[in-house]
This record gives structure tokens, sequence and C-alpha cells, in this order.
């Protein structure tokens, strides 16, 4: 099941948000591939020597194998590491962040050379059945069809048409959520992806009485259609409008022949968690997601904590501000 996290065009889109240079790791050996997508990020100095770390773009790749799986051994895995030791120590790379796809999921492939860790889960609908009626719980159900019986209706845009509407709306879950910059949007960020991948984006609007209540920001992977922003206007939180945006979108995605909706991850336990829970009541349809770490360099990265005023906890690396 691929990913849009795959597309070559995906790192370079990113390299903006990620302050840095996307890069892809190709290395070979006994007939498969081992293929890593990553931004490489300057990381400071030490010693009048530049270094750098590297992390997963926004979304989930990570490293992974391709080719006939049955010929993967551990010493493939040991050879890899190997290779890309000596890569990061050429490279002056001190550390790795990884955020593997949980729709193939390979991290059990790279346990041996990273720590990896469990971090949620992805939620998605299986959109080569009845969602709506296989998957989606009593409350979702019920929430789309209050929408529709009030007179709100979805409009699919594929086109740069609706940035200005979608930018105004998500600014007000900015607001709410209180996000860092990182997660905060501009024009000439959503520009880029029209400039760069224009044939995989389209937004989804729903309308009451002429006016655009919600809007979402939707991706067309090859097999996977994935739900990334939504905005939505406080004032029409009646109409519970995002549960029929959510239908509409994985439906416009099933037209497009995609197999998965994805509404993106959510820990375990968490209000998100237990919202994304309602769309997969039947099905549980959830796909584990692995986080991996690794310091290639551990003189220098305790050097960049220091420089850092100390390690800052929760995060990895620890030096990052």
């Amino acid at each position: 099941m691929k990913s849009i996290f795959k597309d070559e065009r995906w790192g370079i889109l990113q390299e903006e948000k990620e302050q840095g240079k996307a890069i892809t790791y190709v290395f070979e050996k006994n007939g498969l591939k081992i293929i890593y997508p990553f931004i490489k990020r300057k990381a400071g100095v030490v010693g009048q020597v530049e270094y750098f770390d590297l992390v997963t773009p926004r979304g989930k790749c990570g490293p992974y194998i391709e080719g006939d799986k049955t010929l993967y051994n551990e010493e493939i895995i040991a050879a890899f590491d190997t290779a890309f030791s000596q890569y990061c120590q050429e490279g002056h790379i001190v550390a790795e962040y990884i955020k593997f796809c949980p729709f193939e999921d390979q991290s059990h492939y790279f346990s041996s050379i990273y720590g990896v860790s469990y971090y949620g889960q992805n939620y998605c609908n299986d959109l080569t059945i009845d969602f709506f009626n296989l998957e989606y719980g009593t409350d979702v159900r019920r929430a789309v069809r209050f929408a529709k019986k009030n007179g709100v209706e979805v409009v699919v845009d594929p086109t740069p048409n609706s940035i200005d509407i979608f930018l105004e709306l998500y600014a007000f879950t900015e607001l709410k959520h209180h996000v860092s910059d990182y997660y905060r949007l501009d024009k000439h960020f959503i520009e880029r992806y029209f400039e760069i991948m224009p044939e995989t984006i389209f937004f989804a609007n729903a309308i009451y009485k002429n006016k655009v209540i919600v809007s979402s920001f939707n991706l067309l992977g090859e097999n996977i259609v994935h739900s990334q922003f939504i905005g939505i206007d406080p004032d029409h939180l009646f109409f519970k409008a995002n549960g029929l945006i959510n239908y509409k979108a994985a439906l416009y995605g099933a037209e497009k022949g995609k197999k998965l909706y994805d509404m993106t991850g959510a820990v375990d336990g968490t209000t998100l968690a237990a919202f994304k829970e309602k769309y997969i009541q039947k099905s549980r349809k959830r796909y584990p997601c692995y986080l991996g770490t690794k310091i290639r360099n551990q003189e220098i990265y305790d050097a960049l904590v220091m420089q850092a005023g100390g390690p800052r906890e929760g995060y990895f690396p620890a030096y990052r501000r």
C-alpha cells in the first residue's frame, strides 16, 4: 500500500518546513534495495565544524525495503548500517529521527540498528467497501445525516481557487490548538503543493447558504487518500460538518480508485484518538506507528546538547529547541 510520502517530490516539497535538504539514500545488496528518504538539517557547529541531523519529512516514511522480502536476512541490514554509518561520518551527521511508514510496516526489519518505539495509530477507512455502514460508528453516521438534512453540501475543488478560504478557516484551528510554527500554514506553502504536486491535491468544502463553513486539504497518493489539514468556522459547529467533509473526501478518493482514506494518526488514550475511533468503530482499521532513533556521533551529540543548555525533555535530538 503506497502512500504519497514515498513520492520523490514529497521531500522537496517539505524542505522549507523542515529547514533542510531533501535526499534519498539507496543501498542495494543481494537483489534488495533499501530506500531511505530524509531531510538533512543543520544541527550546529562544534570546533568550527558544521554538523547535521536527519529527519523524516512531514508524514511517515523512513527507510524501507523494496524487492522480494524472502531474500531478506539480518546481514543485509547490518551491511546497510555499515555503509550508512560511513555516509554519516563523511557527511558530519550526528543523529537520525525516523517516522516509519505505518501502511507497510517495516520497522521490525530495522529494529536491530535503530531504537524503535511505538507512538500511536493511523486511522483509516477501507474505500473498497461500504465504509459508511461497515466502519462508521453510530455517532458519525448521525452527524453526516444531520449535516445533509440541515442543508450542508460538500464541493470538491482540485484547483488553487480554495486556498484563501481554506487558510481563513484553518486560522481558527491554529488559534484553538495553539499550534507551533511547524503546523502553521501560509499561502506560499500551500501554493508550493500546487507547483510541485498539482495532480495530488483537492480541497473539500462544506457549504451552508453559499458560505464555506468547513474546508479540508487532502492529498491523493498512489493507493491512499491522505486528509492533511482541516479548518472549521466556530460559528457553525452546530452542523457537525467535519463528519460530512471526511465522508465526501473519502468517497472522492474511492471514485479515483484509491484503497484507503487516511485520517492521520493519534496517540492512544487521547481525545483525538477517541474522535477518530468513531470513524472505524466497526472495523477497527488501524495501522500502528513506530519511531526510530539513532545517535551516530555521541561525542558531538553531547556537545550540541550542552550548547543548547542541556537536554530538552521528551525531544529527539535532545538539543533541538
